[in-house]
């Protein structure tokens, strides 16, 4: 296999484990993985392993399934004891010596591979794990990052005045993006009118000085941002809006230097909450308004990821829209108050977040899944709740998100819960998600009549769907047929 000076020096990033009795194996698996750029430490010994695991920090464990003097399936319980996020492969020597599924569920395994002189399947593996890690890292930096910023909010709201208000924000941009040049420009509208201007870095001065060193067009972009009310990448940096209400004041703030995607949404977010917290400071509204903002803000931020998880396949965009349409009129119909409609509707929005962190490979795939791919395909319910447990508002949503695919009869995942066991919202998205499902094309099928998808419905009450949900939306259909037809388009 021919490996190219890129690919090493990204493999270089990362820290292999293999454990293995057999001292030959380790060395010719070792020899191909080094030459394919990988960090590798090879153990013969699987207690030395475990110690080791303890001491350093790996990214991927190659794990033999029969060992001596422990086997491979002790081995993983004893790891995830200290570590539950260490992706692990199992190599086997024969298919049929295979780990039991129970196994590889209760252990968090993500893959085992047959023992072959030919390690391509292996590779592949490999390469996957290392994209799911960096999947997760990226969605764990990021809620990291989001949460360390909007913590500060409340501080922030306890400050006295607009100006410190923007001082403090201004030190918290520094500090997340690491770039010390950076100010907030803001005017005024009441009482006659004033300008609020705080700086670091180099524009830590007097405002006109400051100003008096802008180019024309970096003026014109900055009046572009508060007219348009949107984020402009000038050659300098980046202009954020400041966007007040009723009109109340209008500003901008900028960051000199180039950031990266993730950060520059992190960024819009918290400033949007330091519009707020300046329109509040002005209005002295009440300061529980910051739990409503925390909230709002954290949606907007799993937006964007359910976005992204939508883009990942044409044949799935716009579904858990759909879902959450589809889920509120069903909740309706059962007569929830406004609140539990709001957290169905949020539920269905975020039901499928956890598909983020599911290889493209398995999610596009038009034939067939295997065992180990379905597998992996079960894990995004989990994968979604834990995504959403970062903001304790969304408790309720968590538990919807982490149940949408329970059966009545105990046979769904991830718990295997059994009739009023799955929370009723669930039991709600569950019925509107397999709806939509089969009334689109998919990779590996054709898009079924609505009298076919009813039938479907209708055959699966009592087992896979809750029985008076399905009948609840069954005459909504035939209450409101214009109505769910034009959700679909056809």
């Amino acid at each position: 296999m021919r490996v190219n000076r890129r690919q090493i020096a990204f493999s270089n990033d990362y820290k292999l484990m293999i454990v293995d009795d057999d001292a030959g194996l380790i060395g010719s698996i070792s020899t191909f993985l080094i030459r394919n750029g990988y960090n590798i430490c090879g153990l013969t010994d699987p207690k030395g392993g475990l110690e080791r695991l303890k001491e350093e920090k790996f990214d991927l464990l190659i794990l033999d399934y029969f060992m001596s003097p422990i086997k491979g399936d002790d081995f993983v319980s004893r790891l995830r004891e200290f570590d539950r996020d260490l992706y692990v492969i199992l190599l086997t020597g024969h298919k049929d010596l295979a780990p039991p599924f129970a196994t590889i569920k209760a252990f968090d395994i993500q893959a085992y591979c047959e023992k072959s002189h030919k390690l391509d399947q292996l590779m592949l593996l490999i390469e996957s794990g290392i994209k799911s890690i960096n999947q997760r890292i990226r969605i764990t930096n990021y809620r990291d990052r989001l949460d360390n910023v909007l913590s500060a909010l409340p501080e922030i709201y306890g400050l006295e005045s607009p100006d410190l208000m923007l001082g403090a924000a201004l030190e918290i941009i520094v500090s997340l993006t690491e770039r010390p040049d950076v100010f907030a420009l803001v005017d005024i509208f009441r009482s006659g009118g004033r300008t609020l201007y705080r700086g670091t870095g180099k524009y830590a001065a007097p405002l006109e000085t400051v100003t008096s060193a802008f180019e024309s067009d970096f003026k014109e972009a900055i009046d572009e941002v508060k007219t348009r009310h949107s984020v402009v990448q000038v050659e300098q940096g980046v202009i954020f809006p400041i966007i007040g209400r009723n009109e109340l004041y209008e500003g901008v703030v900028f960051v000199e230097g180039q950031d990266d995607d993730d950060t520059k949404h992190i960024l819009e977010i918290f400033i949007i909450h330091v519009a707020s917290l300046i329109h509040n400071a002005y209005l002295n509204e009440e300061l529980s308004t910051a739990y409503t903002t925390l909230k709002s803000s954290f949606v907007e931020t799993i937006e964007a990821l359910r976005l992204a998880v939508d883009a990942k396949d044409v044949y799935t965009r716009g579904h858990s829209d759909r879902v959450a349409v589809l889920s509120a009129l069903i909740g309706k119909k059962f007569g929830l108050n406004e609140d539990e409609l709001e957290e169905l509707r949020i539920a269905g929005l975020f039901h499928d977040i956890g598909k983020i962190g599911i290889s493209d490979d398995i999610l596009l795939k038009s034939t067939g899944l295997t065992v180990e791919e379905f597998a992996e395909i079960q894990t995004h319910p989990a994968k979604g709740a834990m995504i959403l447990s970062a903001v304790s508002a969304f408790d309720k949503i968590t538990k919807l998100v982490c149940s949408h695919h329970e059966f009545i009869n105990g046979k769904g995942y991830p718990d295997g819960l059994v009739g009023d066991e799955i929370p009723f919202g669930a039991r709600i998205i569950n019925v509107a998600d397999a709806y939509d499902a089969m009334a689109f094309d998919r990779h590996y099928r054709k898009k079924l009549s609505q009298h076919d998808a009813i039938n479907q419905l209708m055959e699966g009450r009592g087992a896979q769907f809750d029985q008076m949900v399905v009948d609840c939306f069954v005459a909504l259909i035939r209450e409101n047929t214009r109505e769910i037809t034009s959700i679909f388009h056809v």
